[in-house]
């Protein structure tokens, strides 16, 4: 079992900056910085984001920010425990599982668990990822999966999958998870990085995952949108926007 990939062991933040005074662009220069950096001074901090709950808070108050979506590039670039985790699994990904990413169909789901079953591993405990979809059970409800669970290191993925073909809009809420692994004993997938669906930093579970809701905040209120209609445009309408905090096993 490999350690905890954590994105947010460096807060990703966004500041507000200001001209550098006279005195302060004089100093810059003589410390050696370039003109153009000299020239701006931090003001405020705007965001600041250090855990899992506060980004999948965050980004379904925003929506969308490639800011922190090239901060958690840039972590999972630089984290020594998300290459351990690739280098145990097969190079390139099995065919199955590429197959799964692209189609998503019934044959593709069944052979992509059979994949994950021969090449995944057990990731460690406390592992934090992120899904979006819909928890329509009642909350104290051990979900058990029928088929493969797709999560991602990126919150902002896992909220436009929740997004995706409506489901937002059909649910009438919105609910990002949190997923944290506890007492593993599902495998899982870590699909590569510089695949052609790469940029979904996805993390795919075998079925037979036990999911269990710990608990769930509302956020917001959020504009969702329906299918796109023959005549032109879509419905759209608010609805409220959660954070589930979910355990996986």
């Amino acid at each position: 079992m490999s350690g905890i990939v954590d994105v947010f062991l460096r807060s990703y933040e966004q500041w507000s900056y200001r001209d550098a005074t006279n005195k302060e662009l004089s100093s810059r220069l003589k410390a050696g910085r370039p003109l153009i950096e000299a020239m701006h001074v931090k003001d405020s901090r705007e965001v600041s984001v250090s855990t899992s709950f506060e980004a999948a808070s965050y980004i379904l108050r925003t929506g969308s920010d490639n800011g922190l979506k090239n901060h958690i590039d840039q972590a999972l670039a630089q984290s020594a425990e998300y290459a351990a985790l690739r280098r145990r699994m097969p190079q390139p990904d099995p065919h199955a599982l590429i197959a799964y990413q692209n189609r998503f169909t019934e044959d593709d789901m069944a052979a992509a668990d059979i994949a994950i079953e021969q090449y995944g591993i057990t990731l460690a405990d406390g592992q934090i990822l992120f899904h979006g979809g819909f928890w329509k059970n009642p909350p104290d409800t051990i979900l058990t999966t029928s088929r493969p669970f797709s999560t991602s290191f990126c919150p902002q993925v896992a909220l436009r999958n929740a997004e995706w073909k409506a489901k937002a809009y059909h649910a009438g809420e919105i609910n990002l998870m949190v997923v944290r692994v506890h007492r593993p004993q599902t495998k899982a997938y870590i699909l590569r990085l510089d695949g052609e669906k790469g940029n979904e930093k996805e993390v795919v579970f075998a079925s037979g995952a036990k999911l269990a809701l710990m608990n769930k905040t509302f956020i917001c209120q959020t504009r969702v949108y329906g299918e796109w209609s023959s005549n032109g445009g879509s419905p759209s309408k608010d609805v409220p926007a959660f954070v589930l905090e979910v355990n996986i096993s």
